[in-house]
């Protein structure tokens, strides 16, 4: 028996220690947020015009209940106090939404009880204006006042804890979505980088065994090209022209080890380079062509990168004139390995449906892998 009644005391213990006092003595938001984090939530604060008339509404709507049940002389006063009551409460309640902290909750507080003592204060004149009986006026100003105070503590104090709860969730689905995507990024680069490096060092080893001269030309490419890379994927943004020196880096190396079978040509506007776009983006493109386009095909292939600014968007295509896409595969299915997945979810995570990636046969055959980003007039003034 006693072992059970300390058991139960330790757990009753530990229940006590897990309450969250800011809940049970009503204390206030429990979340509390950097100046960074701020900042980002301040994204998140905006209040649409459909809430602000919503609130107008609702305005009204107190002003006529604090009206309903006064007496006939007292009821335009009553719905006068209680608009510009309501006016005030949702004010107050606005600047909650935007910081929910403990200091926004308990000046509300404060501001609850002025705008009631204010309230009262007006009430109290309008009778006398009328020339009303005193106890009347300062009856219904009284019961005025303290369901505006109960009203108002309860309902923003509710506010705010509700806010701060959202605030929070949101903030931590941001940092996962930040999380998942680093891990994409990471994964579109480790994808590339080891085939891509093993498969140059095994052609470097063989040269150099061999005392081939491409080898140091080989090499040479191969460190501008991890000098002008490495940097790059530690970014969550960059710029397009930032991209494409370390795509002409990729295929001066893969133009050393394939020879003269390979053909580049690249068309993109200096225009168009400060448009953002995630890091290895392009890469993972090119390489895709490399590998399922130029080494297949016999003979001589042709890669080609062109840019084509369309009002508020801007399409990047790399073409290759290989053996295209298996035709059993619909070609909205096609091309489904881990780089253009995770290409396809960095650039959701990033541009969300202003962004897309898509794969298909071209015409005369080869595959295009045709990329669309958005190109704002910030953009564009930025270049």
């Amino acid at each position: 028996m006693t072992s059970r009644l300390k058991a139960r005391l330790s757990q009753a213990w530990a229940d006590v220690k897990r309450l969250d006092w800011h809940l049970v003595f009503m204390l206030g938001p429990r979340h509390k947020f950097s100046d960074a984090q701020w900042a980002l939530l301040d994204q998140r604060s905006a209040i649409t015009a459909s809430v602000k008339l919503c609130a107008w509404l609702n305005a009204l709507l107190l002003g006529v209940l604090a009206a309903w049940q006064m007496p006939a002389p007292l009821q335009l006063g009553g719905f006068v106090v209680g608009v510009l009551m309501a006016l005030a409460l949702l004010w107050q309640a606005a600047r909650l939404w935007r910081r929910p902290t403990m200091r926004t909750l308990y000046l509300g507080y404060v501001w609850v009880c002025v705008i009631a003592l204010i309230s009262t204060f007006l009430m109290g004149v309008f009778s006398g204006f009328l020339r009303i009986e005193q106890s009347v006026g300062k009856e219904e100003a009284a019961q005025l006042a303290a369901v505006l105070v109960l009203l108002g503590v309860a309902g923003i104090w509710v506010l705010a804890m509700a806010r701060n709860e959202m605030l929070a969730g949101w903030l931590r689905e941001h940092e996962q979505q930040q999380q998942a995507l680093a891990l994409a990024q990471q994964l579109s680069s480790a994808q590339i980088q080891p085939h891509f490096l093993f498969n140059s060092l095994a052609s470097l080893q063989h040269w150099v065994r061999s005392r081939d001269e491409r080898a140091a030309i080989l090499l040479d490419a191969l460190t501008a090209y991890l000098r002008a890379t490495l940097p790059l994927f530690n970014r969550q943004l960059l710029s397009l022209g930032e991209e494409l020196e370390a795509v002409r880096q990729y295929l001066a190396v893969m133009q050393v080890r394939l020879g003269a079978r390979l053909q580049v040509q690249i068309e993109v506007p200096e225009a168009v380079a400060p448009v953002q776009l995630p890091p290895a983006l392009m890469l993972t493109l090119v390489e895709n062509a490399i590998e399922h386009g130029v080494v297949p095909k016999l003979g001589a292939a042709l890669l080609r990168i062109e840019a084509e600014q369309q009002d508020q968007s801007l399409w990047v295509r790399v073409i290759d004139d290989g053996p295209g896409l298996p035709e059993q595969l619909p070609p909205a299915r096609a091309g489904r390995g881990v780089g253009l997945s995770n290409s396809r979810l960095r650039l959701a995570q990033t541009y969300g449906e202003a962004a897309s990636l898509s794969l298909r046969n071209a015409e005369l055959g080869g595959c295009i892998a045709e990329l669309l980003l958005p190109w704002s007039p910030e953009t564009r003034a930025a270049s």
